[in-house]
């Protein structure tokens, strides 16, 4: 296992749509991935498509590791390597900093942080550990991320524009954070649907920019773990989706292929803070995941709960103050001032196969096999794969 450097010269995962949206033509876009012009794409998102686990599963994958020798690359996800992170940076094309989505879970109100406030869950839009407690009206995900998204600049210049994903997904908290500007939102949730659906959006005749989403490699990773006979089957049914498409798609159309983050499994590395009553000293809340944990403390407490914090998990986390992990980059190349409060006082980041668990708060997820966030690179990397149309 290695880490990835956070001032890697890979391309960010923030690059993708905006790439994807210059080779339309659309106006004040970085077509840093260098693709080719095209009358209509598709980014299709696989939650959990790592590209090393991609690569690790060739007689699975044998579609994505064939399209990914002829028109790919490999794009960093960004730390924290999430969803709710990841999803954000690739419709608004910003870095973390930028656009102020720090984690899975974080203390945030409209404008910065709230003190009183409590952890949001990003996926939900809820209290942490609460699911009846939604904050759509306290933590207004247009407050929350403010920043004009790339389908809303697309849809300004007179592009199509167009979502597949999921029913529940629709109008969710996350969407309106991420997601704004989509002309028309389609529900699709089976493979059969996104196919059908992805095909429909390439065959018109306006240029259309569209996104795709699919989420059950993610699932049963986090289940059974990346590797899985669960995982793989699903792997498997992806790849079949993307070869049908490959062969289906027309001419002058393209589909980028990628994910949102890899995976590791935490099988044998879990590690559970609510058994150290020390790891809790001078704390106000603890968030984030098991993988990456931001932990917010009471004024002038950040410097001794890193040490303990770093005392008590030794090798098995890299332990920071805010200060030190904006310095290096974590979250991008910068942090403003109103994103900065979000980010825990503290952030441990777990390493090799750790996962920082917390089987009293978070029972459910801390029984998962994979998990994500970290600096690995089995859950930092994921593909950018092109498939060009020739029909």
């Amino acid at each position: 296992m290695s880490e990835l450097d956070p001032h890697s010269s890979l391309p960010p995962l923030s690059s993708v749509l905006e790439s994807v949206a210059a080779s339309l033509g659309a106006a004040d876009f970085d077509n840093r991935l260098r693709l080719v012009p095209a009358h209509s794409a598709t980014v299709l998102l696989i939650d959990g498509l790592g590209a090393e686990l991609v690569a690790a599963h060739p007689v699975d994958a044998p579609n994505l590791n064939a399209a990914s020798l002829d028109h790919s690359t490999v794009v960093a996800a960004g730390f924290p390597a999430t969803t709710s992170v990841s999803l954000t940076s690739l419709s608004t094309g910003r870095t973390v900093g930028q656009h102020g989505m720090v984690g899975y879970t974080f203390r945030a109100g409209a404008d910065g942080l709230v003190p009183q406030s409590p952890i949001l869950n990003t996926l939900r839009w809820c209290v942490h550990g609460d699911h009846d407690h939604d904050l759509l009206h306290v933590a207004v995900p247009e407050d929350i991320q403010s920043g004009t998204t790339i389908f809303e600049r697309c849809r300004a210049q007179g592009f199509i524009t167009r979502q597949i994903v999921p029913g529940h997904h629709i109008g969710s908290g996350l969407s309106r954070a991420a997601f704004r500007g989509a002309g028309q939102v389609i529900a699709a949730e089976k493979l059969d649907e996104l196919r059908v659906a992805i095909l429909a959006e390439m065959t018109g005749r306006e240029p259309t920019l569209a996104y795709a989403y699919y989420g059950g490699l993610d699932l049963a990773g986090h289940l059974e773990g990346p590797g899985s006979e669960s995982w793989r089957e699903q792997l498997r049914l992806i790849d079949e989706m993307v070869g049908a498409l490959a062969d289906e798609l027309p001419a002058g159309r393209q589909i980028v292929v990628t994910g949102d983050h890899g995976m590791v499994d935490t099988s044998t590395g879990r590690f559970d803070i609510d058994t150290h009553h020390e790891l809790t000293i001078g704390t106000t809340a603890v968030a984030g995941e098991a993988r990456v944990r931001h932990i917010y403390t009471e004024p002038g407490a950040a410097p001794d709960v890193r040490s303990v914090w770093q005392e008590t998990l030794g090798d098995r986390a890299t332990v920071v103050t805010r200060e030190e992990a904006i310095d290096a980059g974590w979250f991008g190349p910068a942090v403003t001032e109103r994103h900065k409060v979000r980010i825990g006082d503290v952030i441990a980041a777990a390493r090799g196969v750790t996962a920082m668990v917390r089987s009293v708060v978070e029972p459910l997820e801390s029984q998962l096999v994979g998990q994500h966030g970290a600096w690995d690179s089995a859950e930092q990397l994921v593909p950018a794969i092109v498939l060009r149309g020739t029909r």
